[in-house]
């Protein structure tokens, strides 16, 4: 089975089990689900390889890597304790030449880092080096493999990262931006002293990032506190540099790497290394392919970017002080902007390298075109220049020269224990993080025997469910399942069931079907119930069995029939019983019966009071 899904695996690689069904019926076989399972395994290993062997095959990789992409970097660590041991994988470090020479030609010095864990059978992280091009989309430079991320790890992937891209001085600082977790907050701020961190507020202005501080001092002081420790040029918008023309305060676009990359994260070493390179081949050109067709001085996504920039303007009034100085008003602010040096008391058009809002309003009305106000970072020039490099092929795995000389030939994987269970798929949202399948309908079950709510038919007790009271003072009982113990049926084919509850003290509590005497919502110690009812004359016998709705029929004479003469005897004292009402104290109650009886031939009148 597995040779015969190899040609459509290669295809359709998440080819379903129905779909392997159909592909076997060609064959006249019809396989287990068992069946179907092992097979595409097996089919999955042969084209992509087995996790444990992929190891053995990084050193001749790492050396065709370098022989076709000259002046790259690859970097692999094993962990040799003593000779007499075969290598252990640990780390591995890539970045292609055509990446650094087009990340500095064309890209802003703007990167995120960010890590991933695999889902591969020896697990690992993927930390990813990010930036971002002329049409603010994803440029990844730089990655590497790590059995797990912590400060030590992105130490090493720094250090090349530093000697690959770098130096970076404080005229051309490098701007970090990242989620700080798991030490890559201080790796970073070690091995590059001179690069700005980035982290998160949308605030333009001074004046609005303090208002926004002191609403959170008082809601929360501690908060305020822990915030105020963090250097403001970090997190704040209004202190970011203005030479960076990069308005980002979010990791999302590292994210997105991770997103793009799919299910590559679950492949072997080898075909994850591998197939990252052709992501990156592909996307090269194919973006440079689509760049030729553009005759547009800006790109797609900023022009996208001013319409709406544009429309917001509107909202705006416009004063004039000269022909490229001028102010605007924007609710209960004004704002003084300059178009010859490309600033507004916002902040962020010298920030953002875009005009703003209330720049957008003077530059329509002088009728000239935002485009031309764009900083050039986010020009066509600047986007060729990114794309126009190359990331170079390497032969299959079949076709690959003998290279003896390469060592190690064996390369174990990583120690890792496999974790319990099923491994998952998708990643642990935090609390706090909304699910990804928003629009779930609501679904409330309903069983087809009872009718009732909260349960289906296979699951059901087969009759209606005890509805518990809420009540403190009294007790209140509407209606049970059966076969509860503690309770027990009286049938005496009266016009309406009698229930009979124990509660505490073992005291029967009497409840009328037909719901004529409910029971007071606070009990006194002494309980008065008028019951009259027509009873049958075969009303003495006890029934088993489940109470019924249904009301009695009366007795109706027939000649024939022999009635029973039997005269019920009255009854004289019940003994007194301790009752526990729910919510209150214990008491003590008399009850008393009497029993008046008439009957004739026909049928038999009883009356009973209860005090």
């Amino acid at each position: 089975m597995a040779k015969k899904l190899l040609a459509v695996m290669r295809t359709h690689p998440h080819l379903s089990r129905k779909g392997i069904e159909a592909e076997m019926l060609k064959y006249g076989v019809h396989p287990s689900k068992q069946q179907v399972y092992r097979a595409k395994q097996k089919a999955r290993e042969e084209i992509e390889g087995k996790h444990s062997e992929s190891y053995s095959k990084l050193p001749k990789y790492v050396v065709l890597l370098r022989q076709h992409n000259p002046d790259s970097v690859c970097k692999i660590h094993y962990d040799k304790p003593n000779l007499l041991v075969e290598p252990r994988f640990l780390k591995l470090f890539i970045s292609f030449k055509g990446q650094k020479d087009r990340f500095l030609a064309g890209c802003r010095s703007f990167v995120g880092f960010d890590g991933c864990h695999l889902k591969g059978s020896f697990g690992g992280v993927l930390l990813t080096a990010v930036a971002l091009d002329a049409n603010n989309s994803i440029f990844p430079i730089a990655f590497a493999i790590f059995k797990v991320e912590n400060r030590e790890t992105w130490s090493w992937f720094f250090h090349f990262f530093e000697e690959f891209f770098g130096p970076f001085h404080n005229n051309s600082p490098l701007t970090v931006m990242s989620d700080r977790q798991k030490g890559l907050n201080i790796a970073y701020e070690q091995l590059l002293p001179s690069a700005i961190g980035r982290y998160s507020t949308k605030s333009y202005d001074a004046i609005g990032f303090n208002e926004t501080m002191q609403r959170i001092k008082d809601m929360n002081i501690e908060a305020w506190r822990y915030l105020s420790k963090i250097p403001v040029s970090a997190w704040a918008r209004h202190a970011f540099s203005t030479e960076m023309k990069c308005d980002h305060v979010t990791n999302n676009f590292t994210e997105s790497f991770n997103a793009w990359i799919g299910d590559l994260r679950g492949q072997p070493i080898l075909t994850l290394v591998e197939g990252l390179r052709k992501k990156f081949m592909k996307k090269l050109h194919k973006r440079y392919q689509k760049a030729c067709t553009w005759t547009s001085a800006i790109l797609k996504n900023i022009i996208e970017k001013l319409k709406k920039v544009a429309i917001h303007s509107r909202r705006c009034s416009l004063q004039m002080a000269s022909e490229d100085l001028f102010e605007v008003s924007d609710g209960d602010k004004t704002f003084i902007v300059s178009l010859n040096q490309k600033t507004c008391d916002c902040g962020a058009f010298q920030l953002s390298g875009l005009p703003c809002k209330h720049a957008a309003l003077g530059i329509i009305y002088k009728r000239q075109k935002l485009e031309t106000y764009c900083d050039p970072c986010f020009s066509t020039e600047m986007y060729f220049k990114t794309y126009s490099g190359m990331i170079h092929p390497i032969p299959h795995e079949k076709i690959w020269p003998p290279l003896i000389d390469v060592t190690p030939r064996t390369v174990l994987p990583p120690l890792l224990r496999r974790a319990p269970g099923r491994p998952r798929v998708n990643r642990r949202r935090e609390p706090d993080e909304p699910s990804q399948s928003q629009a779930k309908r609501s679904i409330t079950m309903r069983c087809g025997n009872c009718k009732a709510t909260g349960h289906n038919t296979r699951t059901c007790q087969r009759a209606p469910m005890r509805q518990k009271s809420t009540s403190t003072g009294g007790t209140k009982v509407t209606q049970f399942a059966r076969g509860k113990p503690g309770r027990g049926i009286a049938n005496t084919s009266l016009a309406g069931s009698v229930l009979w509850d124990h509660v505490d003290g073992n005291v029967p509590i009497v409840v009328s079907s037909q719901g004529s005497n409910p029971s007071p919502s606070i009990q006194s110690p002494l309980m008065n119930v008028d019951l009259n009812f027509q009873t049958a004359t075969n009303a003495t016998k006890r029934k088993r069995g489940r109470p019924s709705n249904k009301s009695a029929p009366s007795a109706v004479y027939n000649p024939k029939r022999k009635t029973s003469t039997a005269v019920p005897q009255p009854i004289a004292v019940m003994h007194t019983a301790a009752l526990h009402p729910s919510g209150t104290a214990q008491v003590q109650t008399d009850v008393n019966i009497n029993a008046s009886v008439s009957h004739d031939s026909h049928n038999v009148s009883s009356s009973f009071t209860f005090w």
